[in-house]
């Protein structure tokens, strides 16, 4: 699956199915072929909100150093760790949060802990970034810098430079977004300039018992914000939510990325793009012995963006069904629901 070449008008969905797999290559190219990617995406997200992409352009050297100073990382011992855990009341979770996944937010369900801990980082941890990123009253907690570890050598670089990476990808898409929703392309690019995404690392360490009847690596949930960009290794078991309410794998694209719209993104779109339920399996047998390593960088719009329905998801006889809000407004309404109060 290689980039189509500029000027192209290739059908850029080179897998189909409830979850297709879109080649992003070439987006650079023509207006025609930028057309046909974005008709692509939307589709997807209005049918699944979910979808494969490669032609991405992210450097596959760097993600392959992310998955190995990750490994690293979690693999390191238990005290060296320790200095890295997310206090009890920090709800930005930048450091290593070991308690993941107890409660599904979506559907307030309590299950057995997930099988999982993260690690996360947020361009609003670095020096300068949250000054200028309109936080307001909130500014004391989300400026708190990230937490970054000694070891392994790199660590901090890479993952700097990865962000660096995936945020401009981000930034494509939400144009293409734009083009797929009817709208002028850089539409969303000024509530997206300053953004305030995390860059999270789930890892699922190797298990030798079995797990619980309730319990996952990650259990059922949706993502909170516009679009999740993830990387994950080939031990699989991501599943998302189909419409005859089966659960369905999503395959790993090699060399590529899996792409799903968040809850943010739905209400954004008056539930025009759908924002869908997914789960990682607790493994068993041979696949239990194995670690699971994914990468999520869950896109949210700058903190101060104002979020109402778009003008091309209303009209006369479909009214916005939600009232506007903010984009940090609504994420601490998500943190609270999860988590408790996020302040």
């Amino acid at each position: 699956m290689t980039a189509h070449p500029p000027g192209t008008t290739e059908d850029p969905t080179v897998v189909g199915g409830f979850v297709p797999v879109v080649d992003v290559g070439g987006r650079d190219g023509s207006p025609a072929r930028r057309r046909e990617i974005a008709r692509a995406i939307d589709t997807a997200c209005r049918e699944s909100g979910f979808f494969g992409i490669v032609g991405h352009g992210v450097d596959l050297s760097l993600i392959q150093r992310m998955h190995d100073v990750t490994v690293d990382l979690f693999s390191t011992p238990d005290e060296d760790k320790a200095a890295l855990l997310v206090p009890p009341d920090d709800p930005t979770l930048r450091g290593i949060f070991a308690r993941a996944g107890s409660v599904s937010a979506a559907e307030d369900i309590t299950t057995s802990p997930d099988l999982c801990e993260l690690f996360t980082m947020n361009q609003l941890g670095e020096p300068g970034v949250a000054e200028v990123a309109g936080l307001g009253d909130a500014y004391d907690v989300w400026s708190r810098p990230n937490v970054w570890p000694e070891r392994p050598a790199g660590f901090k670089e890479t993952w700097l430079e990865y962000y660096r990476q995936v945020s401009d990808l981000s930034a494509d898409l939400m144009r293409l977004c734009a083009l797929g929703l009817g709208l002028d392309e850089e539409f969303f690019t000024p509530f997206v300039d300053i953004h305030s995404s995390n860059l999270t690392a789930n890892w699922y360490p190797p298990v030798d018992t079995d797990p619980l009847p309730d319990q996952y690596r990650k259990g059922p949930h949706s993502d909170w914000g516009t679009l999740t960009i993830l990387y994950q290794d080939n031990c699989g078991g991501l599943q998302v939510f189909d419409k005859a309410g089966d659960w369905i794998d999503v395959p790993v694209v090699e060399g590529g990325f899996v792409v799903n719209i968040g809850d943010l993104m739905a209400v954004w779109t008056n539930d025009e793009w759908v924002s869908t339920k997914h789960r990682v399996l607790a493994p068993t047998g041979e696949m239990a012995r194995k670690p699971r390593v994914s990468l999520a960088f869950f896109h949210q719009p700058n903190w101060s963006a104002d979020i109402e329905c778009l003008p091309s998801c209303q009209g006369p006889g479909k009214p916005a069904k939600y009232a506007p809000t903010t984009s940090g407004a609504y994420l601490l309404q998500k943190m609270e629901s999860a988590f408790g109060s996020a302040e």
